[in-house]
């Protein structure tokens, strides 16, 4: 016991140094702790505002005597042309995006890593299978392929989470690969391939922990993705279901009232969605240079 306190006492210095370099190196990036704060700000926004600005989001005919109505007390934001409060209407809405941001990435990364990973370590022939399917995946449309599944089969919140994270793991599946084709050889794996260690033990030990780095780094930009994408079915009238919303939703019914001057039904929710994707992608930068080795051993 005493030898493990020692061992943990020599590394925590290291680990320490590690962290502080990191978190240097992120807030030299300024745009990127920006973006950051600006997605806590929209997190809080969408599910603890509502706990503080109440606002009727489910019933439609609630809201009859009060629609297209213009910024204004009690409506800071106006409402649209069924009644919903605008300012409500973007919270409600972005717990959904988020939500469904959020979980089809994990589906995304989930797959696109165990993919990438096992093509990458086997290599020869069924990494080049692989490969190939990917190639041919990545030559469809992405919208066209989503519009196709999203009309075969009913929507819901669970469908959308599917559809967008089984056709959002391709670029995760070659950066894990690359990274899995550049970690088989090592010294470590050659060590534990000679002692007996297994494919499984070797991927899941010591490939997949020193590609988390990437994995993480590329999880940000695919949250922005599946958010963007998300955002293009719900304006196509491709959605989440009725009586929930998301962004793409509130665009599409919003952008038929612009005509009239009836700005404030597109313009906060285009700000906040945009604003928000972008960010994602600054945060996404600002990681990558986090985890490169020459910035964190210098």
């Amino acid at each position: 016991m005493a030898i493990l306190l020692k061992l943990r006492n020599r590394k925590s210095p290291q680990l320490l140094h590690n962290q502080n370099m990191a978190w240097h190196v992120f807030k030299q990036n300024k745009a990127a702790v920006v973006a950051l704060l600006f997605i806590v700000a929209v997190v809080l926004f969408c599910y603890v505002g509502p706990w503080f600005y109440h606002s009727n989001q489910t019933d439609a005919s609630a809201g009859l005597f009060f629609t297209n109505l213009p910024p204004q007390r009690g409506f800071p934001l106006g409402t649209d042309s069924q009644g919903y409060d605008i300012l409500g209407r973007i919270m409600f809405g972005g717990q959904t995006s988020l939500e469904v941001g959020l979980l089809s990435a994990l589906v995304a990364m989930t797959w696109g890593a165990i993919y990438g990973l096992v093509s990458g370590y086997r290599g020869g022939a069924i990494d080049a299978v692989l490969m190939r399917i990917v190639d041919a995946l990545l030559s469809i449309p992405g919208l066209f392929l989503l519009l196709a599944l999203m009309a075969v089969f009913s929507r819901s919140e669970l469908l959308l989470v599917l559809v967008l994270g089984l056709t959002g793991w391709y670029g995760v599946a070659r950066l894990t690969r690359s990274e899995a084709l550049a970690l088989r050889n090592r010294e470590y794996v050659s060590a534990v391939r000679s002692m007996g260690g297994g494919s499984t033990r070797i991927i899941r030990r010591h490939i997949l922990p020193n590609s988390v780095s990437t994995l993480i780094t590329v999880t940000t930009f695919t949250i922005g993705d599946s958010i963007l994408a998300l955002s293009a079915l719900g304006f196509l009238q491709l959605g989440v279901p009725l009586p929930k919303t998301d962004w793409g939703t509130m665009l599409n019914t919003g952008i038929q009232s612009i005509q009239l001057n009836q700005w404030w039904q597109v313009y906060p929710v285009a700000f906040v969605f945009l604003v928000l994707v972008i960010s994602f992608n600054y945060v996404g930068d600002a990681l990558r240079d986090v985890f490169e080795v020459r910035l964190r051993t210098q």
